[in-house]
């Protein structure tokens, strides 16, 4: 009899009282003679002892799950092909270790047949990223994509990230998405359906330098929800590059609190017109100092209404040339009391003429005194009536002088006190003469006297 014929020979039992001693011994012609029965009663120390160059010898399919984990990782390196005969619950029961040694090949194998979602979540965990093909990768399930790390996504060859479809991308988990690498994004400006499977929670967890690894066109591809959910520091770095092909329900997307921290040179004077009154009331100083003219300009008065005290101190000179009363009248007055005395001075006259009163009441003490003559000449006696004490009190030398006699005596008897010694004696005859019988009674202190003494000098 034969060694080869002994071997086949051996009962179930007898197969289990073999030494690893004994299955060391076994020659390859010995190994591949066990039969399926045999090779079933086969424990994990004795699968263990089996040399590494039989492995392709022996009948795998036929080895139990638990003697599978005597597999080492040089006896599964020697089996290739043989791996794509695994049975699912064999596959299913195999070691991290094991799972973690499985290579490219070994991998592709149980691709192609069909095999790899016999893995479990847990074991999906341990396996080497760097081994996954494309066609490996194309074959997992979104449950088992979904248990894939971090390091494992960053671990994955370009051809296996460009080989995830956008069933599997949305299935990564949001702590694994930060695994993506710049040059992974070259996936989402090929494909919009593939960007915008990712959820709002999966942007937000985007690297900033991943998020300016999209150029216009993939950038161009995120969804309204997409860029409301993307957190301060991806907006703040931001360019022109990323944001050039937004529309209008794109850019309207973006929160205040995002606007806050935005690059608003960024957006194109088409895309800075489409700003609303909310997103308007986030900008700061330097923002709006970055507003084109011909944004500003076409801005519409619930536009405007929406700036803050804050934003207008860093209007520019180009800017407040642009106002017209509607505009003035719009801001809220503390809005219109932020505007600088210089840009003040550079409003039109015929906006000046047509603020109303409550915009009148806005201006401060400093902004009245940097009216300019024209603008002074261009008030009228129902603006001028509106004036406070405080407000009369602050035009400058000359100022008052430039009143008609109506206006003069449009200033109210709480006012009227506003002026002073200078400005009664600049007055003509025909001015003083505007004087009302209402306004000297009020008169207090040495203000009648100057009158009178004005009057005694024309």
């Amino acid at each position: 009899m034969s060694a080869v014929n002994f071997i086949s020979y051996l009962s179930t039992s007898q197969i289990k009282t073999l030494t690893t001693t004994s299955m060391q011994r076994l020659s390859s012609e010995q190994v591949n003679a066990l039969s399926t029965t045999q090779v079933a009663a086969l424990n994990s120390a004795q699968l263990t002892a089996i040399d590494t160059g039989d492995m392709n010898s022996l009948k795998v399919t036929s080895l139990t799950s638990t003697a599978l984990q005597g597999l080492t990782t040089q006896q599964l390196a020697a089996i290739t092909a043989g791996v794509a005969a695994f049975e699912e619950s064999q596959i299913s029961g195999l070691s991290s270790g094991i799972i973690s040694s499985l290579t490219t090949d070994q991998l592709d194998a149980l691709a192609s047949s069909d095999k790899l979602d016999a893995l479990s979540t847990k074991q999906i965990e341990f396996l080497t990223a760097a081994n996954l093909s494309s066609t490996a990768i194309a074959d997992l399930t979104t449950g088992q994509v979904a248990k894939l790390s971090s390091a494992q996504v960053t671990a994955l060859v370009s051809d296996a990230v460009a080989a995830l479809t956008s069933e599997q991308l949305g299935a990564l988990a949001t702590s694994a998405i930060a695994g993506l690498e710049t040059e992974d994004m070259a996936i989402f400006n090929a494909s919009s359906a593939k960007l915008q499977a990712l959820s709002t929670k999966q942007i937000a967890a985007l690297e900033t330098a991943d998020l300016l690894a999209l150029d216009s066109t993939g950038a161009g591809f995120l969804t309204s929800a997409q860029i409301g959910a993307l957190t301060t520091d991806q907006i703040s770095v931001l360019t022109s590059d990323e944001m050039e092909g937004w529309n209008s329900a794109q850019v309207n997307a973006l929160t205040s609190k995002q606007i806050q921290v935005l690059t608003v040179s960024g957006l194109s004077t088409t895309q800075q017109g489409f700003l609303t009154s909310g997103q308007i009331s986030g900008l700061n100083s330097t923002q709006l100092g970055q507003i084109s003219t011909d944004a500003f300009s076409g801005w519409t008065t619930d536009q405007l209404q929406g700036l803050t005290a804050g934003a207008i101190a860093g209007m520019t000179t180009q800017q407040a040339v642009l106002l017209d009363a509607n505009d003035l009248n719009a801001l809220a007055s503390k809005t219109l009391a932020a505007i600088s005395d210089a840009n003040i001075a550079l409003i039109g006259t015929e906006a000046i003429a047509l603020l109303d009163t409550d915009s009148i009441k806005a201006l401060t003490t400093a902004q009245i005194a940097a009216l300019t003559t024209e603008q002074v000449t261009a008030l009228t006696s129902t603006q001028i009536s509106a004036l406070s004490l405080a407000q009369i009190s602050a035009f400058e030398d000359g100022d008052i002088a430039l009143f008609t006699s109506a206006e003069i005596g449009a200033i109210s008897t709480a006012a009227i006190n506003g002026l002073s010694e200078a400005d009664i004696m600049s007055l003509s005859d025909e001015l003083l003469d505007g004087l009302t019988s209402e306004q000297v009674p009020a008169m207090k202190g040495d203000l009648h006297n100057w009158v009178i003494a004005a009057y005694a000098t024309t």
